[in-house]
């Protein structure tokens, strides 16, 4: 399902010059957007074979390496995709928005890209505040979902200010950890939220998960693969919910899994599980994939767009790929 938000002001306004502060060594934008200039290398799915592109239920359509100079591009850990206004939606785990020109539907890269501050007269100054984790659309508004200081926030128009949601009516963060909340979330075809946490398995190797109407949170758990952690999930048209999961070695490095489940299962009490349709393995162009969109092609076939968080590491890198997924 195609997200949409409402794009700050009549257009977005390209200022080249704008004061900044530092919060943690990273510029913080005063209060105003700032063009940016983006390049994107073409991205190979496997780098050792050009023709590969089916993997397990999915098709790779395309991706790209994404850089730019400026110094608040990255850290990205949320993702909206609107194909018909053909814009994309970022935003870093430092608070700050990032928007460009992008139709999901072709394959060519984001342009005419631009920075925001999550708030233009925020009084967040740490990275604790500012932990932004994921976005989806909920009717014009967005809601984001933060760790550290574990809270969901709702916000009409990127940049400007926000608001508690409703969605967190009930909602009990005891045993997470301050790095381990609503590290996922979606908004249902009937309205509620499925949140995900990150850390914290029980006993039993299950995540809490909550589904909350606004005006009432029930709980539920999520069993990911072992060793995997669910970092962005996105729902599909029919009412399905796709979960991105993602695992870290030392030795071997970050591995991705996608998992499908079925909104019939999505019920308070529930065990989900999901079954997998993708994985990515270390020998494979991938990175630490922490935003998910889908984008329908027809109507029976959705395109993926996942980016990963490259945490203002020089040894990681921002990607953006494409796959193709027939889901009925």
């Amino acid at each position: 399902m195609a997200k949409k938000w409402l794009v700050a002001g009549a257009a977005i306004v390209l200022i080249a010059v704008v004061a900044a502060a530092q919060i943690s060594g990273h510029p913080r934008l005063s209060g105003a957007a700032i063009s940016i200039e983006i390049m994107a290398k073409p991205l190979l799915l496997n780098p050792e074979d050009a023709q590969q592109n089916n993997l397990g239920e999915m098709r790779y359509a395309g991706g790209w390496v994404l850089s730019s100079t400026a110094e608040s591009f990255g850290g990205f850990s949320g993702l909206m995709v609107d194909a018909e206004a053909q814009r994309l939606l970022a935003i870093s785990d430092k608070g700050e928005w990032w928007q460009a020109a992008f139709d999901a539907r072709s394959n060519t890269p984001p342009s005419d890209s631009v920075m925001l501050p999550y708030e233009n007269d925020a009084d967040a100054v740490s990275k604790i505040d500012l932990d932004a984790e994921s976005i989806v659309s909920f009717g014009s508004d967005i809601l984001v979902s933060f760790e550290q200081r574990h809270r969901l926030e709702q916000v009409s128009v990127p940049g400007e200010e926000a608001r508690l949601s409703s969605f967190m009516l009930d909602v009990t963060f005891d045993g997470v950890s301050n790095n381990g909340g609503m590290e996922a979330i979606a908004v249902l075809a009937n309205g509620q939220l499925l949140a995900f946490a990150e850390r914290g398995l029980d006993q039993l190797g299950r995540l809490k998960a909550w589904l909350s109407n606004g005006a009432v949170t029930e709980a539920l758990s999520f069993k990911p693969p072992v060793n995997f952690a669910p970092t962005d999930a996105a729902t599909l048209p029919n009412g399905d919910v796709l979960v991105l999961l993602r695992q870290y070695s030392a030795i071997d490095g970050v591995a991705i899994k996608v998992h499908h489940i079925r909104r019939g299962d999505i019920l308070p009490g529930a065990i989900l599980e999901g079954v997998e349709v993708l994985h990515i393995t270390p020998k494979l162009s991938v990175d630490n994939m922490e935003g998910l969109d889908v984008v329908a092609l027809d109507e029976d076939t959705v395109r993926l767009v996942m980016i990963s968080d490259d945490n203002f590491n020089p040894l990681q890198r921002i990607l953006l790929m494409m796959f193709d997924y027939i889901y009925q």
